[in-house]
Parts: structure tokens; sequence; C-alpha cells
């Protein structure tokens, strides 16, 4: 086994294998078929440590799947043939045609050789039209809602139908399903008993998306199993793409005034808590106030990026600065969130705070029934006064 990886390598300088057969040479498009290369030694003195490899890039367009080198015997004598296999697989795209693909045989001149030679023959395959096309086509994928978010219930429906030219029997549609999606209700295995050439089926799955699935496409490997009109059991493989969708939602989990009362020429701060509802990363975060020209001392904050959870939040702050010459009264500030989601979209939300606006305080705080109070009181008091003086007057003049 020494022999199977050669050190140096030198082209041989002569012919020593000729490729005497190849079974089939004739494929069709979709085919996934063995072939058979059989080699004779056509030189008079053997060889040693005999392997041979394809290479995937010269085969292409055609696709050897596996295996693409193959150790074939510690000598092989002259005169004497050998047969490698090959696995070989032809895609749907492949133009109609002869394809000659390269098959490099290497080999020692004598025993335990640490120098080998290096001769490419070539395999000649024919791509031809299948006279008895044997095919189900995917022609529509559906979800039922058609908008998937993160914790929704939803139907798969995939639309089958025979596009060859013979029935198809005991047709079984596998559907691969893995976290962080579920079955729910229904099997990943639907069967249709019989598609008639040109006939349509529909075949349904009923799915459950966890709710903390970060939103982006997801692939569903899925396999057809079905009996060909020679009763042969036929499979197809495909994937296809579902798209989880979620609005990462920003929102404001509180705003935070203080101190809390304002008056004209008053200062202090407003903290808003900025928090990510959803399940994915949301970037270029920025926190706008509208309607504080004459409260705040600036209007616009950059936050960036919030994770999701509750525990992830972020608090920005805007400075309090308010005019003198303001009107006492309530003013309305619109404090607008902007940022961009998992998929690059721009999105925004608003929220209304209302903020007070109050008269200063006088030095002694008084509230308004000890006002009234005091007002009576005095205006009695005077009057109280008023009369005393009277009276003192009227008695002073009798005597």
């Amino acid at each position: 086994m020494a022999l199977f990886e050669p050190g140096e390598v030198e082209p041989a300088k002569y012919h020593q294998f000729v490729i005497t057969s190849v079974s089939p040479v004739e494929f069709y498009p979709s085919d996934v078929r063995t072939i058979n290369i059989t080699i004779q030694n056509i030189y008079g003195y053997p060889a040693f440590g005999v392997t041979t490899l394809t290479d995937k890039n010269k085969a292409d367009p055609i696709k050897f799947t596996h295996e693409l080198k193959k150790y074939v015997a510690d000598e092989i004598g002259p005169n004497q043939n050998f047969t490698v296999q090959y696995e070989v697989y032809i895609q749907d795209t492949v133009p109609r045609g002869t394809y000659y693909i390269p098959l490099t045989v290497f080999w020692s001149t004598v025993k335990d050789g640490t120098v080998k030679r290096q001769e490419d023959l070539y395999i000649g395959i024919k791509i031809i039209e299948n006279p008895e096309v044997i095919k189900i086509g995917i022609v529509n994928i559906t979800t039922i809602p058609e908008n998937i978010k993160p914790g929704d219930t939803f139907g798969l429906k995939v639309t089958l139908r025979n596009i060859g030219n013979s029935k198809l029997n005991q047709i079984r549609a596998l559907l691969d399903v893995r976290m962080p999606f579920s079955s729910v209700g229904s099997s990943t295995e639907q069967y249709i008993s019989l598609l008639e050439p040109g006939q349509s089926e529909e075949v349904l799955f009923n799915l459950l998306v966890d709710k903390q699935t970060p939103s982006r496409l997801y692939n569903f490997n899925f396999t057809l199993e079905y009996r060909d009109y020679t009763n042969r059991l036929q499979s197809q493989h495909s994937s296809f793409g579902i798209n989880v969708e979620e609005v990462s939602e920003a929102y404001i989990q509180d705003v935070i005034l203080s101190p809390t009362t304002l008056n004209p020429g008053s200062e202090g701060i407003i903290m808003v808590k900025v928090a990510n509802a959803g399940t994915n990363v949301i970037k270029n975060v920025r926190v706008t106030v509208f309607g504080g020209e004459k409260i705040l001392t600036q209007t616009q904050n950059f936050i960036g990026i919030i994770r999701p959870g509750t525990s992830a939040l972020e608090t920005t702050s805007f400075g309090v600065r308010v005019d003198p010459e303001i009107e006492v009264g309530n003013y309305g500030l619109n404090i607008n969130i902007n940022y961009d989601d998992v998929n690059g979209e721009h999105r925004s939300r608003s929220n209304l705070y209302i903020i007070k606006i109050s008269e200063k305080n006088s030095i002694i705080p008084v509230s308004s029934e000890i006002l009234d109070y005091m007002l009576y009181t005095f205006i009695f008091m005077a009057m109280s006064y008023g009369i005393f003086l009277m009276v003192g007057f009227q008695i002073k003049r009798k005597k």
C-alpha cells in the first residue's frame, strides 16, 4: 500500500496501457450510474503499484461522485486486463453530446519503485435524450400563511406533476424536518397512489417553527420515491428554501424625567430606555426627539447595536434646559427610534411622551385654600380695625 501514494512522477515515454472497453457509454440527463472501465497492459513488461485517478475539474460537466483515486494492484503483467468502477452523475443541464474524460494511470517500472510513470487515457461518454423520460417535477411550493414568523404553525404545500410520458405508482414524498422546525399533526411522509403523465397532485406538511428561530432562509431536503412503468424503484432528491421573517422590534421600555417637575428656566435630564423585542440583533439604532426645541439641549443620540433579550437594554440621555420665556403647559415629545433589521431593511417606531412645564413655586409653598383663608382673615381684621377706630373717634368727641 506504500505504492498507493506516488512520490516522484514522470510522464510516460511510451504507451503502456489502453482502454479496451467502457460500459455503459450512453447516459441520460439525471442519471446516476456506475461505469466500468477495462484497461490492458499492452507493454511487454509488468507494471507495479498501479493506481487510477480522475480529476473532477477536468471531468466537468460530468460528475464523478466519490473515490476519485483507486488502487488497482501491486502488479499488472504483460497483456493483463483490469477493471475499475466509478460512479457517474449527469446533471439535468448537461448539453447533449459526447464528452472525453481523462483517466490517469500511475505505475512503477520496478517493485517498490519511488518513481512512478503517468499516462492519461480518455473515456468517451455520450449524453443522449432519454426516450422514456421518467420524472416528477416540483411545480409550486407555498406556505400557509405566506409569511412565516418565529413561533408560527404553518402548512407547507408542495405541488407535484408527472412530467414524463409514463404513469408512476406508489409515490412517496419525504420531507427532512429538522430543528428549528418540527412536524405538527401530520407525518413527514405523504403518499400519492398514482400520477398519470401531465397529472398534478399536492402534498401538505404541517410544521411548527421554534419561537427563538433567527430570521433567515432555511433549506429543506425533499425526496421522492416511486415505481416506474417497469415497476423499478426510482428516486429523486431536491431541496428548497423556506424564509422565516421576523420584524425585529425596538421599543421604549421607560422614560425617566429628572427632576420630575419642570419650570421655565429649570434644568434636568430625560433618560430613554430602549429594548429589542425580537430574536435578532438590530443595528444603527438612533433615537430622535421632535418637539423639544425649547426644552432639550440636543434632539438626537446614536446607540448602535442592541442585542435581543430583556436584559440587553440600552439607555440614552437628553439634556434638559427649559427656556425661561416658555409658556406654561403640556408639550408632546415625539420620540422616534430608527434602526436596521437583520435583513438590512430600515425601520422606525415612534412614541409620544407628554412633558409638563409648570409655574415656578413661591418661596413659601402655600396652597390656594390657605391663601383664600389668609385673604379673608386680612379683610376681616382690616374691617374690625376700621370699626374700632370709628368707635374710638365717636367716644372721644362726646367727651
